[in-house]
């Protein structure tokens, strides 16, 4: 039976704990749009174990569909700087301040490696730097491989580019995150990430 596309178990019950942990009546319209067995199957899996990730969308869409975009990629951002606390992801990240230092381009470049570490079957994240200063930078990243299929909500690439935002807080630069385009025949998505 070949792979699918899947999600550590950690980072499904992290969404599930940071959507259980909206106010009130947005939590309650976003667990009206999640099947009971997405839960059931969140819950039961180990944090080391795979998610498929289709399943895993199927609550990132709800709370996606509840709070929109811009509310959305807010709720990503802190939900990712929770997720770096993690500790198979925080020794990787620990692991790439010591090498390249807390910058912009050391964060942009340590995502392969977490990405590696946390998607399977899910393509792959590549690092193209534009400018490489650290006080006025610029870089795209490329998410190449990407099924297809689960690109159509754009809730994957909205919660991507939440976690470029963390990125750029957790550096302490002012900066932007721009989807530059996506090619959904491709499952390719192009960010732009400019700081200052």
């Amino acid at each position: 039976m070949p792979a699918q596309p899947a999600i550590r178990g950690f980072m499904s019950r992290m969404i599930l704990d940071a959507a259980r942990n909206l106010p009130a009546e947005k939590q309650r319209q976003v667990f009206s749009l999640v099947p009971e067995s997405v839960i059931a199957l969140i819950q039961s899996t180990p944090r080391l174990g795979w998610v498929p990730l289709e399943q895993n969308l199927k609550l990132s869409d709800a709370i996606h569909h509840v709070l929109g975009n811009p509310g959305f990629r807010h709720f990503f951002t802190g939900l990712s700087g929770r997720m770096m606390t993690y500790p198979l992801l925080q020794s990787f990240f620990d692991g790439a301040v010591r090498l390249f230092g807390l910058t912009p381009q050391a964060m942009l470049k340590w995502t392969a490696y977490a990405w590696e570490q946390t998607f399977r079957d899910c393509g792959k994240i590549i690092y193209q730097p534009r400018r490489e200063a650290v006080n006025d930078g610029k870089a795209e990243m490329v998410l190449e491989g990407f099924p297809p299929a689960l690109l159509h909500t754009g809730t994957f690439s909205e919660s991507l580019a939440g976690t470029f935002d963390m990125y750029l807080q957790r550096v302490s630069k002012n900066g932007r995150v721009d989807i530059l385009s996506i090619d959904l025949e491709k499952g390719r998505v192009v960010y732009d990430i400019s700081w200052q």
